[in-house]
């Protein structure tokens, strides 16, 4: 069965304009986050409970203050600074920043932490994902995905085309997620050890290294029951150009849902029925 996309339309002409902003940005992040990895930094505690340092800030900031410089038309929505609305006539632009998707990881010394960038397209019908960035600093690596292709850049300026792994059968797939379905943060159910049990591997390795790991072809399955509009924007793009699937944990829209499952299309549909049995 053939799945509906969730990205934008991204014109060639569009891709090749933007690519290099979206490198642009990912060394300004990387210059406030790298410096204050395994540094012992403060963390502070925001009102919904979740950690943030100065690097979540920092990166924030310094992207923010970039592309107001160079597009003030457009739109921003990030995870520390909120929304600032895109203005001017259709098509619309507008930037979703998350500076360290993985906080959690990040202060605790743990390198499955990374930089989520996405660009979105309004042109009457709202905004949809055009472009999307995971970028991991620390090692160097980001994949750009426009929904019809994915490419992973390494630190030796390397380009390397990815798809996902192509299986058919649980007990052969690799499935990640952030944390235990147990975990309050978590917040699963029974039925993900059902499909913890069916599968070959299970690691909590997530955040955006999960979905980097399924759209590079390394892991099969990758599940975040719950996520925020900046979780997930970036993703969408990176592992459709990779020739996955990505939904809602109910097989609907995740940025709509705000939930994503993420697989290769002959997983997808088994592993949806497993989670919605």
């Amino acid at each position: 069965m053939e799945r509906k996309s969730y990205c934008g339309e991204c014109s060639d002409e569009e891709f090749r304009h933007f690519e290099p902003v979206f490198k642009q940005l990912i060394e300004l992040a990387n210059a406030e986050i790298l410096p204050r990895f395994l540094s012992g930094i403060a963390v502070m505690e925001k009102s919904d409970h979740t950690p943030v340092t100065a690097a979540d800030r920092g990166a924030e900031k310094v992207m923010r203050e970039w592309l107001e410089q160079n597009y003030p038309h457009h739109g921003i929505y990030g995870e520390e600074f909120g929304i600032k609305e895109a203005i001017g006539d259709f098509p619309k632009y507008r930037w979703i920043l998350d500076p360290i998707d993985g906080t959690k990881n990040f202060i605790t010394n743990a390198f499955q932490f990374g930089t989520l960038i996405a660009l979105e397209k309004d042109d009457g019908e709202g905004f949809k994902p055009l472009i999307g960035v995971i970028s991991h600093p620390q090692v160097g690596a980001w994949l750009i995905g426009n929904g019809k292709t994915t490419t992973l850049h390494l630190s030796d300026n390397s380009e390397i085309p990815c798809e996902v792994r192509h299986t058919d059968k649980l007990s052969e797939a690799t499935l990640l997620t952030s944390s235990h379905w147990t975990t309050p943060e978590q917040n699963g159910g029974p039925e993900m050890q059902k499909l913890i049990d069916q599968v070959k591997l299970y690691r909590t390795w997530g955040d955006c290294f999960g979905y980097f790991s399924v759209a590079t072809g390394g892991a099969d399955i990758m599940i975040d029951p719950e996520l925020n509009y900046w979780d997930v924007a970036a993703v969408v793009p990176v592992i459709e150009g990779a020739k996955g699937v990505i939904t809602s944990k109910t097989g609907g829209d995740p940025l709509k849902e705000l939930s994503a499952v993420a697989a290769c299309p002959e997983l997808i549909d088994k592993v949806l029925s497993v989670l919605n049995a």
